[in-house]
Formats: C-alpha cells, structure tokens, sequence
C-alpha cells in the first residue's frame, strides 16, 4: 500500500488535477482527463491514480471499478517531455505523501476488486500498465495498441512484466522489439482484450458488462481476485488448503447465507459485501 488508511480516508475531500472521479452506487469511475497531452502521464497524475484506487479498494460499498478517458486517445503512456524533466511536472499539493515510490503496475496488483478499461481509442507505451491491470477490457474496433519505446531508445520494461502475466513470453518481446500496431482484433486474439465493440456500442456493451459483474457476489469475488493474486507466491502442496480455507470463509459470509436464500426463494439476491 502506497497510503496510509488514514491519508485514504481523506480522498474525497481531496483536488484531483489530472483525473476525474465519480461513484455510481457501487460503481467508481476513474476518468483520465488529460486530453490534450492523449491522457500521457505524469508522476502527479500516476500518484493521482494510484490514490484512487486505493480509496476504491478500500471502500466496501465501491464493488467494480471503471477506467475510461477523454479525448481520442485512451492513453499514451508516460509524458516523454516529463519524463526528461521532472521540473515540467504540475504538482499537487493536495495528494498526501505516498510511503514509497510509486508504480502503475503495482499500483493495480494490489486490487482485489473487478477493474473494467473502457477503451474508445489507441493505447500505446505505458498506456498497456492501465489496460493490463484490469480484469477486462472493453475497446472499439478502432483502438490500436503499441509499443514504440524502442523507437525513442528505450525498452517498455514495466510493460513487459505486465504482459508476460497475460500473454506468452514470445509474443511479448515481439510487441517490445517491433514496436508495431495492433488492431483490436488481435489485441483480442492476444487476450490483451476480453470484448471488442463499435463506437456506438460500446457504451451498452460497457454497461451490461458492468451490470454482470455487479449481479454477483462481491464478497465471493473480491476473496477469489485475492486467491488468484497470491496462489503463484504459495507452495504448490499448501495450495488446495490455502484455497479450502478461502472457500469456508466465504460459505459462511453473510453473502453466501443471502444468495442461498434468495435462490430458495427465486428472488434477485441483496448483496452487503461481507
């Protein structure tokens, strides 16, 4: 955790620049609001992010988070013009100070909740560190995804440990070294994209996607985002006990009482998360 709780607590009192929040009953929207550098970030704008998402995951009545973007392109990874001098970055003094540096990566690894990417135009560089953190991704069928760092002379190595978690070893390094485009098709072929959509579908098929994950059990789902996080760092003969363990804890929430019930009963269930 990069926060204290304490600092956490405070997220909705505090100014946000560069991005732009807003809760929909148990829906955060995280909306990168960047647009007219293409939602390129910066080191206040990752601390912005990885601000709120910890608040999101913290919260018990924030169940899916949503990552969308203005402008037309979705993002395209780190500010080149930043990243040679730190100096052109705009601070804010409202954030809180975070404990340790700060990465986009492990900002979403900690996540123990269904993040959506909503992706309406192209992702390229680190832009991927946004969409690989997710636990799906929504694109048009005109987004396109690259990685074109090593045209400027440099190599995408926060990328590459995202994806590698996503996609095969080869297919990875022929993303970092060729640097080409990837339409959506592929993208989804590669499995970097769960659904490809059209711009003028992809606000339902979003909000059906949404509607799907929220009609579940969020206690159930975010102690199964938690098994699949940690299962690769337990021993291979520790593993089956470590799951049984999780599976009784969630038998005996009070979601699992309540969805017995309502089954029973042929009713929608009414989820506390807990």
């Amino acid at each position: 955790m990069y926060f204290s709780e304490t600092a956490i607590a405070f997220f909705s009192a505090i100014e946000l620049k560069m991005i732009k929040t807003e809760l929909r009953e148990n829906l955060f929207i995280i909306t990168l609001s960047r647009p007219e550098k293409r939602n390129a970030f910066t080191p206040t704008m990752v601390q912005e992010i990885a601000l709120a998402l910890a608040y999101a995951n913290m919260q018990d009545n924030i169940w899916c988070i949503l990552i969308e973007a203005e402008g037309p392109v979705f993002c395209a990874g780190m500010d080149l013009n930043v990243f040679q001098n730190p100096d052109l970055d705009s601070s804010n003094n409202h954030l809180p100070k975070p404990e340790k540096e700060i990465t986009l990566g492990d900002a979403f690894k900690s996540l123990s909740k269904p993040c959506v990417a909503k992706v309406k135009g192209d992702v390229l560089a680190g832009g991927f560190l946004l969409i690989g953190g997710c636990t799906f991704v929504i694109a048009t069928e005109k987004a396109n995804f690259s990685l074109p760092e090593v045209k400027r002379g440099i190599f995408p190595f926060q990328v590459m440990a995202t994806l590698l978690k996503i996609i095969p070893q080869r297919k990875v390094l022929e993303m970092c070294i060729l640097g080409k485009k990837y339409s959506a098709r592929e993208a989804l072929d590669l499995g970097l994209v769960s659904q490809v959509s059209t711009d003028d579908a992809i606000e339902e098929d979003t909000h059906h996607l949404i509607h799907t994950i929220l009609s579940g059990a969020p206690f159930a789902i975010k102690k199964g985002i938690e098994a699949c996080q940690h299962l690769s760092e337990i021993p291979e003969n520790e593993q089956h006990v470590y799951l049984i363990n999780l599976l009784q804890e969630v038998r005996q929430s009070s979601d699992a009482q309540e969805g017995i019930v309502a089954f029973k009963e042929k009713r929608k269930a009414v989820w506390q998360n807990r």
